[in-house]
């Protein structure tokens, strides 16, 4: 089970998803090339798969992230999958976002991302986790 964060340039006066217009083009973050070398200065030691995954081992969490545009493609988003307990996790997810100018979307909420929500909205995601874990055991939570 993953807290799952979604970054993008969203239009900066939406204070909600539901206010982003239907016909809303994102921008791009920049090449396949660029945003791999963003989260490479951001998650130091990520290392990506030859199918373009991301895999960052931080200090009690990890994150997994999908970029695999080509290196001149551009890249409209970035889906981090955040697993882990450390309040390090929303920090991180924050300072991507911070990187690649644009701002982070939590799934699971529904909320963007500040810095003064990013870490309630990790515990709110962890208790949620938590709950599922005691409820059905690790063996059924995906």
């Amino acid at each position: 089970m993953s807290w799952d964060v979604f970054i993008m340039r969203f239009p900066p006066e939406a204070k909600a998803i539901d206010e982003i217009p239907e016909d809303w083009e994102p921008p791009s973050l920049g090449t396949g090339r660029g945003v791999r070398a963003v989260l490479a200065e951001m998650l130091p030691g990520i290392e990506y798969s030859e199918i373009g995954w991301g895999d960052y081992e931080g200090p009690g969490f990890s994150i997994s992230t999908p970029v695999s545009e080509a290196d001149d493609a551009p890249v409209a988003g970035v889906s981090l999958f955040i697993h882990g307990g450390s309040e390090a996790a929303a920090h991180a997810a924050i300072a991507v976002a911070d990187a690649l100018k644009a701002r982070a979307f939590d799934t699971g909420s529904g909320d963007f991302l500040t810095v003064g929500c990013a870490q309630s909205a990790f515990d709110a995601w962890r208790a949620y986790r938590d709950r599922a874990l005691d409820q059905h055991g690790p063996e059924h939570v995906f």
